[in-house]
């Protein structure tokens, strides 16, 4: 499958596979709520119909306006079925932590180090067809 990629402010998103879609931040950049909204509707018309999951690389951001997060924790979409967050920073950590403890995200959200081990848990929730090329 060839990956298809949607530019955005932040970033970008890429379908890794038919369920699995990644979108990887730059490194330092500052999130707004329509950055959020950006990545949302961008990942469901990568998705198209298809139930999904999300792996987010962050880039080491350390400034997320609130109100992006809390969209991004409250946004019900019925096919979006788990949430990875990938931390390679105690930044990351940080976030990871407020995000999953006081934002209470409506989907199954967790925390890792490595975009396989992401990958792995995120097959329990859709089919992923492998291998994936990370290597973006």
């Amino acid at each position: 499958m060839s990956q298809e990629v949607i530019p955005i402010r932040v970033g970008e998103i890429t379908l890794l596979s038919k369920h699995l879609v990644l979108i990887k931040h730059n490194f330092g950049e500052s999130i707004k709520l329509q950055d959020v909204e950006e990545q949302i509707e961008g990942t469901r018309r990568l998705a198209k119909d298809n139930n999904y999951v999300v792996i987010l690389d962050g880039g080491e951001v350390l400034d997320i306006e609130d109100d992006a997060m809390n969209l991004a924790a409250r946004h019900v979409d019925d096919q979006w079925k788990a949430f990875a967050l990938i931390i390679r920073s105690v930044s990351d950590r940080l976030f990871a932590n407020y995000y999953l403890f006081f934002k209470k995200p409506v989907r199954p959200t967790q925390a890792f180090t490595t975009l396989p081990g992401a990958e792995k848990w995120l097959k329990q929730y859709v089919p992923i067809d492998g291998p994936i090329d990370y290597t973006l």
